[in-house]
């Protein structure tokens, strides 16, 4: 067999850059992601941080319902690109029915623009594709797609040649009756920010959904956003609480990851033509994924620490999947990091001391990604989490609000999404909000379970309260490359001469 690390790369990080190729021959089906395929569900959000894999999820939602409905008009857009610029729309808005009602016209704009885009029509006239309320009135109980072409092909009449092209193609393609539209709405909360005016826009959005779904045949909607973003906006507008039945937190667990995991290598395997062995028919799934992983990574590393439960040998997987945060795309990110480190020492299985060797650039990586993802809330991001460095992992609400205290609030005064604060516990919440810290729990048979902004949003939401008594720590990526205390002494100083060496 030969050096299969010299020819893996874990194939591509980001979901948007892979060929469709590439992602169906690693994208990891859940059992939940099947109820994004059925016209029986006209609205469903997916919610999760980022890295979790929302694009890749809309993306294969996207091609299995072409594959189902060739018909279909499937619109793949950003959030980005349905901001009110993007239509020229200048119209004041004040009331919550002046939002939906707006959203609604952005939303038959896209439809239009799309439906353009098939029959090869270059709409420069952006009054053709914005839709007055009053004639969604009249489109009550009717197909939407068939609507706007009707609509089109009456507003294209006497504009000249290339018009009456236009017709003709409308035409051709109103033929297919009860034309579904599928509309994949990625990062909807792209630039969001936690103010009473963007809470506004954003909740009335999925109200406009709401009525479009109840008033229209054939339109379909597939959205993701930020889970704790979700959680913000939830408690802003009471109205979302009928909306609440049709969000979906995308989760992974270890298993998926296992199956994550073999899936790349199989797929590497497959394109440089090296068999992967085939196992006996009463060999589980799992035990014949993890013999693939033990191509490239030893079958088991000492995790764990002194100070809770004792230093343990677990699978491989599971220490790429605590590192990772649960994010696949982090997950690729370090296994690359740690082949390099593997191949750079003329090996050819991973070990634990290859991503130790390279955990702390690492986790420089996932704060300089975490601040690129909130810097637009918070400028000074970046001065907040280098404030814990040299913090201790674990620390009750009173030792975090004192290390903020001494650390950050005695100086420099945050400002976070438009308002300046040196308030302990509104900066502890931003940064529990983020996914910087994470609440942990104690039980009594010394395991512990951990909760995100999203589980528990009320944590330290008052100056009073103790939260149940949870401990607070700093997730284990971004421990090492802040010298986070506590660490297995030896290991810092190992870390500390590779620094010195790489520089």
């Amino acid at each position: 067999m030969p050096n299969l690390l010299t020819q893996m790369d874990f194939g591509n990080e980001a979901a948007d850059d892979a060929d469709q190729a590439e992602l169906s021959s690693y994208f990891v089906e859940q059992d939940t992601f099947q109820k994004f395929l059925s016209p029986k569900n006209r609205l469903l959000i997916a919610t999760a941080r980022k890295g979790v894999g929302k694009s890749a999820l809309l993306r294969w939602t996207g091609q299995k319902v072409g594959i189902e409905d060739d018909s279909a008009l499937i619109i793949q857009c950003r959030g980005a690109d349905l901001v009110r610029s993007k239509f020229h729309l200048t119209t004041p808005l004040s009331t919550p029915t002046d939002y939906i009602h707006d959203w609604m016209i952005r939303i038959c704009a896209c439809i239009n623009r799309q439906i353009a885009k098939n029959i090869g029509l270059a709409l420069t006239d952006d009054k053709i594709t914005l839709v007055e309320t009053a004639e969604l009135e009249g489109y009550k109980s009717r197909n939407l797609v068939s609507c706007l072409m009707e609509r089109l092909k009456g507003l294209l009449s006497n504009r000249g040649p290339q018009k009456l092209r236009a017709i003709d193609e409308i035409q051709l393609l109103s033929r297919a009756t009860a034309i579904n539209v599928w509309v994949m709405i990625d990062d909807l909360d792209a630039t969001y920010q936690n103010t009473d005016a963007e809470s506004l826009e954003l909740s009335t959005f999925f109200s406009a959904c709401r009525y479009l779904n109840q008033d229209m045949e054939g339109i379909f909607f597939r959205i993701t956003m930020r889970s704790d973003v979700w959680a913000l906006i939830r408690r802003y507008d009471e109205s979302l609480d009928k909306v609440e039945q049709y969000v979906n937190d995308i989760l992974w667990n270890q298993r998926d990851f296992l199956q994550l995991l073999y899936l790349r290598i199989k797929t590497q395997c497959e394109k440089v033509n090296i068999p992967i062995q085939k196992t006996p028919p009463h060999v589980q799934d799992q035990d014949a994924q993890e013999r693939v992983l033990e191509l490239l990574f030893v079958p088991k590393m000492d995790w764990g620490s002194q100070e809770d439960m004792g230093i343990k040998s677990v699978d491989s997987y599971k220490i790429i999947y605590t590192l990772s945060f649960e994010r696949p795309r982090w997950a690729i990110q370090l296994c690359k990091l740690a082949r390099d480190s593997c191949m750079r020492k003329g090996q050819s299985i991973i070990s634990k001391d290859n991503i130790d060797e390279v955990w702390g650039e690492y986790g420089a990586r996932r704060i300089a990604d975490l601040v690129a993802e909130h810097k637009h809330q918070c400028r000074e991001l970046e001065e907040l989490l280098n404030g814990f460095r040299g913090c201790e992992r674990l620390m009750s609400r009173g030792e975090l609000l004192k290390w903020i205290q001494n650390r950050i609030c005695n100086h420099l005064s945050a400002k976070i999404e438009g308002t300046a604060t040196r308030s302990t516990t509104e900066i502890a919440r931003f940064l529990y909000r983020i996914g910087f810290i994470l609440a942990r729990s104690d039980n009594k048979d010394g395991t512990y379970e951990h909760y995100r902004f999203d589980q528990a949003p009320d944590f330290l939401s008052s100056r009073t309260d103790d939260d149940y008594g949870v401990k607070w720590e700093i997730h284990p990526c971004y421990r090492q490359a802040l010298d986070i205390k506590k660490l297995n002494q030896s290991h810092r100083e190992k870390f500390g001469r590779l620094r010195r060496a790489r520089r």
